[in-house]
């Protein structure tokens, strides 16, 4: 998707290190057996974290082997098995990168145009979607629908957008969980969404402006953020992880204590800096001593 959700690596324990690693390699094997070769260049980390989240929501231990890949055909490294979590992440990858692309031919003109055609042809490579997700992929391209029809209306509200894009991810992280596990895993995931929307869009400004495409922060903000609008937007973030961190708490730990380690990483200290490099807090900071 779009590749904000880091751990923090010099944080993370050594075992945990390797064990993200595994998963992160297991996840781009599973989508080269599960939905083809070509959906491995849609792998991301954000598909890894979701993969995490559902082994603890599964009870999945997983098993690790040293495999060797088409990327590093000479050297065997650490790889999670293919397992239920690892699938199911695979195949929803795949999901939202189709009707991602489908969207992006309907949003764009010209050479835009062309090129977004042209990046929809990756698809003809991957594996038929699973029939068994077919009710996902309706609800998800819902929730793209009424974005796009925010974006086109060119809507200055974050919280609109925002929320749009939360509750398709909201979708994503429960699906196949009932009562008081669906409802932590859907907080979860529409948090992150919520996140991901508004990070993306403040890293996506200058392009934006540049090719005068959609983009809530600018409608909202101007072409410029100042010191306060980072400020104002930096709270904003932080609250979206702390509501998102207290539903994390509420999942069972118990047999998993290094991915729980690996999953409090991300979200503490890895998302954390994240945000403050693309809002450029430290750079104002520094600016500001230097004055």
């Amino acid at each position: 998707m779009f590749g904000y959700i880091k751990p923090d690596i010099p944080e993370l324990k050594m075992k945990e290190n390797e064990l993200y690693k595994a998963v992160y390699c297991g996840l781009c094997k599973t989508m080269g057996k599960c939905t083809g070769c070509a959906s491995q260049l849609t792998l991301s980390y954000d598909f890894a974290f979701l993969a995490l989240i559902r082994m603890v929501s599964d009870d999945i231990k997983g098993e690790i082997k040293m495999k060797s890949c088409g990327v590093h055909p000479f050297k065997k490294r650490p790889m999670l098995m293919q397992n239920e979590a690892l699938e199911f992440c695979a195949k929803s990858s795949v999901i939202l990168t189709k009707l991602k692309l489908k969207d992006n031919i309907n949003d764009s003109r010209g050479l835009s145009k062309l090129k977004a055609k042209t990046a929809a042809l990756l698809p003809l490579f991957f594996k038929k979607t699973d029939k068994n997700l077919k009710d996902l992929e309706e609800n998800v391209a819902e929730c793209i629908n009424n974005l796009t029809a925010l974006e086109k209306e060119s809507s200055d509200s974050i919280d609109e957008t925002a929320n749009t894009f939360g509750a398709l991810l909201g979708i994503l992280c429960s699906y196949g969980y009932n009562d008081d596990k669906a409802r932590i895993l859907y907080e979860i995931g529409y948090h992150l969404g919520k996140w991901i929307y508004v990070i993306d869009a403040i890293d996506d400004m200058a392009d934006d402006i540049k090719k005068k495409s959609y983009n809530v922060i600018v409608n909202s903000y101007g072409n410029e953020l100042n010191n306060s609008h980072r400020d104002a937007l930096y709270c904003a973030m932080m609250l979206e992880l702390d509501c998102m961190s207290k539903s994390i708490e509420l999942l069972d730990f118990t047999n998993h204590n290094d991915v729980e380690g690996i999953i409090k990483n991300i979200i503490y200290s890895g998302m954390v800096k994240t945000t403050r490099k693309i809002l450029m807090l430290d750079e104002c900071s520094e600016c500001k001593s230097d004055t």
